[in-house]
């Protein structure tokens, strides 16, 4: 893969598109607790959300060929590795929470930080270095305090949990490694229609596989399609977005250290938002995210990205 310095300046755009995505998905995180309310299952919030971005980006359809798009059965295959793990992604983390408590997704879903950072170690995007390794382990540290996850060990269902969430992780990792990969042959409308529209087709595949996940909501169903619509747009269609147009211009492993902006935003939002409690432990957990996304930031005098049709 070609690379390329890009100076410090030209990542600014690339640096607030990748905050928004993260913003964007931890409130989402907040409006899911209150859509599950309505009694929905996970795959059907998932299914209207990206239905929702279908149908947004739907409108621009006739801008998707006018650039550059993928050719071959290889540039294809890559581009599906994106779409795929967005579905992965959804679904093992609805289903790490159905079966333990919210705490050990919220947290092992950080897990894809060192998997990126390695990751792009291994593709020659960018060298080890021990201060940006030690600002991943200070995220880390600051998600185990914020979801106070150690109090959950003996919960029931925990290790289906913990092994939901890591596959989500994983999943949500190869979305990072791969999109400035992609980024080289399509422009960022033809990406974020193409991951919606996978994500659409692979949960009409899960639900016709698994009818008995779609919940008849009586009369709850013109609230929840009003609020999936507010989901979608929030939690699937700009945060795509900015996703899949940030991330070529940040890099894989920045861009996913800036994405864990996700955990503070949620945090408060919840405290905001739902009345959950906001004590010290949490703030100190908050202080350590973000201050790991500060040192992280400060070690990049000279990022490396792919060049890319953003």
């Amino acid at each position: 893969m070609k690379l390329a310095e890009i100076p410090i300046q030209s990542r600014l755009p690339g640096i607030l598109l990748v905050l928004t995505s993260g913003c964007c998905w931890g409130f989402h995180g907040v409006l899911i607790k209150y859509a599950y309310t309505l009694g929905p299952s996970f795959l059907q919030v998932f299914l209207f959300e990206v239905l929702v971005s279908c149908l947004f980006f739907g409108f621009f359809a006739h801008r998707f060929f006018r650039g550059a798009r993928p050719r071959g059965r290889r540039q294809w295959g890559t581009l599906s590795l994106i779409g795929i793990s967005t579905v992965g992604v959804g679904n093992f983390l609805f289903l790490s929470f159905s079966y333990g408590p919210v705490a050990i997704a919220s947290t092992l879903m950080f897990l894809y930080l060192p998997i990126v950072y390695f990751a792009s170690i291994l593709l020659r995007q960018i060298n080890f270095s021990t201060v940006k390794f030690c600002a991943i382990l200070l995220i880390l540290a600051g998600a185990v305090m914020a979801t106070e996850i150690l109090k959950t060990y003996d919960s029931p269902g925990a290790l289906m949990s913990v092994g939901f969430a890591v596959l989500a992780a994983m999943c949500y990792g190869v979305v990072f490694v791969v999109t400035p990969i992609v980024s080289e042959f399509t422009t960022w409308e033809f990406r974020s229609f193409a991951v919606s529209g996978m994500g659409l087709v692979g949960c009409l595949i899960l639900l016709a596989a698994a009818p008995n996940l779609w919940n008849d909501l009586g009369d709850q169903w013109p609230k929840f399609l009003l609020f999936a619509l507010f989901l979608g747009l929030v939690g699937q269609t700009l945060p795509v977005i900015t996703l899949m147009k940030g991330l070529p211009l940040t890099g894989s492993s920045f861009g996913g250290v800036l994405a864990s902006i996700e955990l503070p935003i949620a945090i408060f939002s919840a405290a905001i938002v739902l009345g959950e409690s906001l004590h010290f432990l949490k703030i100190i957990g908050v202080v350590c995210v973000v201050g790991g996304i500060l040192i992280y930031n400060f070690s990049e005098d000279k990022p490396v990205v792919a060049d890319a049709v953003v």
